[in-house]
């Protein structure tokens, strides 16, 4: 599998996937996962994601391997989702 070139999914910082990260961050905040605990899953996600774009790429609907910057701004979109449900839920 080739990584993602410039305008496609996966490429940029932003793309068509960050709400889902975003989103994802929420329902661990809400299910009361650990902020260090979501990082990890975050992390570790990113680490498996191009294995399984490598190996069975028909789950994915873009199969192109994550740009490093995609794959920060990924992490960062869960904690952001993360945090600001908890903070939400706190009424701040």
């Amino acid at each position: 599998m080739r990584h993602a070139k410039p305008g496609e999914v996966n490429y940029d910082a932003i793309d068509a996937f960050t709400a889902a990260h975003v989103a994802a961050g929420v329902i661990m905040a809400m299910s009361g996962v650990k902020a260090s605990t979501a990082l990890a899953l975050a992390v570790g996600w990113e680490l498996v994601e191009p294995v399984l774009k490598t190996e069975v790429p028909g789950l994915f609907p873009h199969a192109r391997i994550d740009s490093s910057v995609n794959k920060l701004t990924d992490t960062a979109a869960v904690m952001v989702g993360w945090w600001g449900a908890k903070r939400l839920s706190r009424g701040r």
